[in-house]
């Protein structure tokens, strides 16, 4: 068929096209595949038969070899039916040979009908595009393959498939409608509206912390009673985040695409909340194949762990070096992948099992041993990675019938977007941008006061941090002086950002003395 017939499959968390071959010679009439086939690529041997005769084509009573190169890839998470279909099509002399090469990603039922691929559709248009210049889906697959910019054609049924190769002009890419951008449907995509930070009325100390985790994609610790407001300030947080570009959109939908269909390229940031009840598998990304889990499908976006004692402890320690490298690499016996983590990460916890210890009214009904064991869940090194920590209280009634707290939502994305200009700048002259990765050498060079370091090396030395706690305390500086629009990393900020550190930390700052300059 032309130059090649191509399959798909997807192993090491992406797809990789793959030849197929077909030998039709004297014999008893049987149907073998060789390359590594799985379950479901096996069992093709016995749909072609019954498809083909469906259809009124000719199927050869003979033996018939495919085989599937390179014979060492396993083939498996797509279908290989349509591929196959498509290789004896022309091996039989059933349709003409064609001067382009296909590659062919569908199943086929008893009747000859193309049926979809469950899941890889967009990846395997995209990877097939180097070897391919023409894409055969199911209908139903064809709007996802196109928004990889292939081009691709979706016949109902072998019969429709052999019409259009020997037609062979609706294969050329002037007959195929470039790729939506946004919606698939050829109607203009309904954005959910996400809810306003105008929304959360007082939590003026969590409301701030909440734009500068934006601004700076820092993560975000949240602790309170029940009912005042965590879950719903995290939901707000994600509304704050700027629409992902083309090439982050493209990127979040071939995540997705390992899970299901691909409907459209996403206009909002993704905002993932799994239950505390998650496996380690299914936040960190496992399976055969190989698929992301929650923190992958998170990139860009929002990862919010609610109730975050309550998580399995593999989980949450599986979290350590993702957080850090902001990718996750996932190693098996016979497969390997590496998915993008670059995600925001919001978690909330109770103070305590009951939720009341730290309410100003309610009597805490937890034991001391409870309370111990409750907050042991949650590793000191977990808690070390996270920038930003805010103490959440009851607000009045009155309050919360009251004008909205400030910042609004306007103001918070006006100095959200202030503190990337300052980072777009950045990176025109020092290479990095948002502080959240910055290293110390890198905040150095952007410039921090000498008052400001010495302030920061002090509470350092009265506080007991971990080296890991002073660069993400300076990190925060560095943040809180972009959404000011500062050049420096002034005292002000300085002491700004340690209030966003543990609020066990900050007992020790009480005294004037225990920072050079501090008020009671």
């Amino acid at each position: 068929m032309g130059n090649a017939v191509f399959g798909a499959c997807l192993h090491d968390g992406r797809a990789q096209v793959f030849r197929v071959e077909c030998l039709v010679s004297r014999g008893l009439p049987r149907v073998q595949i060789v390359g590594l086939p799985d379950l479901a690529a096996r069992e093709a041997r016995d749909r072609l038969p019954a498809a083909f005769a469906q259809q009124g084509l000719q199927f050869p009573k003979a033996k018939v070899l495919f085989n599937l190169v390179p014979a060492l890839l396993p083939k498996r998470g797509l279908p290989v039916d349509l591929a196959l279909a498509c290789s004896l099509l022309h091996t039989t002399g059933q349709v003409p040979a064609l001067d382009r090469s296909l590659l062919a990603v569908a199943e086929l039922d008893l009747a000859g009908s193309l049926r979809p691929a469950a899941r890889g559709v967009l990846l395997a248009s995209m990877a097939g595009q180097a070897k391919s210049s023409c894409m055969i889906v199911a209908p139903e697959s064809l709007p996802e393959a196109r928004l990889g910019q292939a081009h691709s054609i979706a016949p109902a049924s072998l019969v429709e498939l052999v019409e259009c190769l020997r037609n062979g002009a609706t294969c050329k890419a002037e007959n195929v409608p470039p790729p939506p951008r946004h919606s698939i449907t050829g109607q203009p995509m309904k954005t959910k509206k996400r809810p306003r930070l105008d929304e959360v009325r007082g939590q003026e100390h969590a409301r701030s912390a909440a734009v500068l985790a934006v601004a700076g994609r820092h993560s975000l610790l949240l602790q309170g009673p029940p009912g005042t407001g965590k879950s719903m300030l995290a939901q707000r947080i994600a509304g704050l985040l700027p629409v992902p570009p083309h090439g982050l959109a493209l990127e979040l939908a071939s995540l997705e695409s390992l899970h299901g269909p691909v409907q459209f390229l996403p206009q909002q940031a993704p905002f993932r909340a799994p239950h505390h009840s998650i496996s380690a598998q299914a936040l960190l990304g496992g399976g055969r194949p190989l698929r992301p889990g929650e923190l992958s499908r998170a990139h860009g976006g929002v990862l919010f762990l609610d109730e975050l004692p309550e998580f399995q402890r593999p989980a949450l320690e599986g979290l350590r070096q993702p957080l850090e490298e902001r990718e996750v690499r996932i190693e098996r016996s016979n497969e390997s992948a590496c998915f993008p983590a670059d995600v925001l990460l919001i978690a909330a916890r109770n103070p305590c099992p009951c939720g009341f210890a730290s309410h100003p009214t309610r009597a805490c009904i937890c034991t001391p041993a409870a309370q111990s064991r409750y907050l042991r869940r949650t590793s000191g090194p977990l808690l070390d990675r996270f920038d930003l920590f805010a103490e959440m209280g009851p607000v009045p009634a009155e309050r919360l019938q009251g004008a909205a707290t400030p910042p609004s939502d306007e103001d918070a994305r006006a100095a959200i977007a202030r503190a990337h200009r300052i980072q777009k700048q950045r990176i025109a002259t020092l290479g990095w941008g948002a502080s959240c990765t910055a290293s110390r050498q890198q905040l150095d060079d952007a410039g921090v006061q000498h008052q400001a370091r010495r302030t920061l090396i002090a509470a350092a030395d009265r506080l007991q941090w971990s080296g890991r706690a002073v660069l993400r305390c300076l990190r925060v500086a560095r943040t809180v002086a972009d959404t000011h629009g500062a050049t420096k990393v002034e005292r002000t900020h300085l002491l700004q950002a340690i209030g966003f550190r543990p609020p066990a930390s900050l007992a020790a700052l009480d005294s004037p003395e225990a920072v050079p300059g501090a008020t009671s």
